[in-house]
């Protein structure tokens, strides 16, 4: 956010999360099907023209949340800590 009467500017939350989107997803990307099995965590995947695949999750709650991610031949037990977003990259 930019205060112009301050020229400052401060980084919110939303800062960090977009920023996760902008750095991976590369343009041309296409978003691919995803399942999720929990209304705690959104999860959003894309596979870029390169043909990495991109998996970014985002815990909506206050407590920390231990989850499987499966991605193919991929297998991820881990625990994401409360309104934390994570990304994988797969090659």
């Amino acid at each position: 956010m930019l205060d112009k009467q301050k020229k400052s500017f401060i980084k919110t939350p939303a800062f960090y999360y977009v920023s996760h989107f902008a750095k991976y997803i590369k343009p041309g990307s296409k978003r691919i099907h995803t399942n999720k099995f929990s209304e705690n965590i959104s999860v959003s995947a894309f596979k870029n023209p390169d043909k990495s695949v991109i998996i970014i999750l985002l815990n909506k709650t206050d407590k920390n949340i231990e989850y499987n991610l499966c991605y193919n031949q991929y297998v991820l037990h881990d625990n994401l800590d409360s309104h934390a977003i994570v990304t994988f990259k797969i090659i």
